[in-house]
């Protein structure tokens, strides 16, 4: 089972391995790869506390995002606001494919913006778009 922050599931399928520290994106892609590799993959939904891509996260201090002075605070924020855009419950379990098919489903480029305007990565996300190989890793058979 991964545990997967709300906001995390917005950035996976938007993935590229530019501009994160060598180690955080290292992990961010062994995680992306077990889920295209088995969409079945469990996924337990993690709201404002640290998950599995955190764990290789330099900028995590003491169970908390140290990034820039107000980030934690903003990463809670968003991890609260997409679970009720979503619909989505804390500690809820899903399967890889069908978390990830509502996620990309619900959220639009213009969600991404009025969502993460605050991201660092907004940009390269936006630019990048979702990743179509993973759209259909998730959904082959």
């Amino acid at each position: 089972m991964i545990k997967l922050r709300t906001h995390h599931l917005l950035c996976l399928p938007r993935f590229y391995s530019g501009g994160y520290n060598k180690l955080f994106a290292n992990n961010m892609k062994k995680i992306c790869m077990q889920i295209r590799k088995n969409p079945e993959t469990k996924i337990k939904v993690i709201i404002a506390k640290p998950d599995n891509l955190c764990d290789k996260c330099p900028h995590l201090h003491h169970k908390k995002c140290v990034q820039f002075p107000e980030m934690e605070k903003w990463v809670v924020a968003e991890d609260k606001k997409i679970a009720k855009y979503l619909k989505i419950k804390k500690n809820s379990i899903h399967k890889a494919k069908d978390i990830f098919n509502l996620s990309m489903e619900n959220i639009n480029p213009k969600t991404i913006k009025a969502i993460c305007h605050k991201c660092p990565w907004l940009d390269n996300c936006l630019k990048v778009g979702i990743n179509k190989s993973f759209q259909k890793d998730l959904n082959k058979n």
